[in-house]
């Protein structure tokens, strides 16, 4: 199992690619945050604010999930990444493995 995590340019983005993923059975227990980025011309930071969305998947989906996504949004993701899920309750991994596609 992995949690994946999209920054978007805005939640509407974020909120397509969540609706995208779900009807495809390949993001669980998605989550909306606020986020700010921090970019540095020089000395001073200029803020940039985005939607940050998770949710899990299998670790086999990966690949497809990434495509989907870059496919969906293109420059409109600004970043991805994923990180495995090293202990989840029992309830939630036999939720996440009945209700993700099958690989």
């Amino acid at each position: 199992m992995i949690q994946i995590s999209f920054l978007t340019l805005n939640a509407d983005d974020a909120v397509e690619l969540a609706a995208v993923l779900n009807k495809r059975r390949l993001l669980l227990f998605d989550t909306l945050e606020d986020h700010v980025d921090l970019l540095w011309d020089g000395e001073a930071p200029t803020r940039r604010s985005l939607t940050h969305l998770t949710g899990m998947t299998k670790a086999l989906l990966y690949s497809t999930v990434e495509r989907t996504a870059y496919e969906l949004l293109g420059d409109r993701l600004v970043r991805m990444w994923a990180q495995p899920v090293t202990s989840l309750d029992p309830a939630s991994t036999r939720q996440l493995m009945d209700w993700t596609a099958k690989v």
